[in-house]
């Protein structure tokens, strides 16, 4: 009762995404997002910031990014494999720098369920399940 409680105050917790899910995908969102968060620290937080904003110029900004919001069925591949291609987001080319991460499917699912949902995104819930399918492909 009090994990429920906490996850429900958690991050997150009061954008449209958290709201459409049934209560146990409340739960599962609130622990990705707190796992998340941590996998986003070890990973990816020198490079796009504690804030989601980047290094204008040279690496883009995950904080209202129209990239991320319209290219979601490629995140699990970029964040797998890292990219060699330039990329623009918010109108801004920026180089191909993202390096390749060796994390699970699950952590993958965690890191961009939070990326997905911090810094005014709201972006939508990624299960693992997910994630397998778009690597699949």
């Amino acid at each position: 009762m009090f994990t429920s409680m906490l996850l429900a105050c958690g991050p997150g917790s009061g954008n449209a995404t958290y709201q459409a899910l049934s209560d146990t995908e409340q739960v599962k969102f609130g622990k990705y997002m707190i796992l998340g968060k941590t996998i986003y620290k070890d990973n990816c937080n020198n490079c796009h910031q504690a804030n989601g904003q980047g290094l204008q110029g040279i690496i883009p900004p995950l904080a209202k990014s129209d990239f991320l919001k319209n290219n979601q069925q490629r995140i699990p591949q970029l964040l797998r494999f890292g990219t060699k291609d330039t990329i623009t987001v918010n109108g801004r080319t920026y180089p191909p720098k993202m390096p390749a991460h060796n994390i699970s499917n699950l952590e993958l699912a965690e890191v961009i369920t939070y990326i997905n949902n911090s810094w005014g995104n709201e972006y939508g819930f990624v299960s693992v399940k997910k994630v397998d399918e778009l690597l699949k492909k």
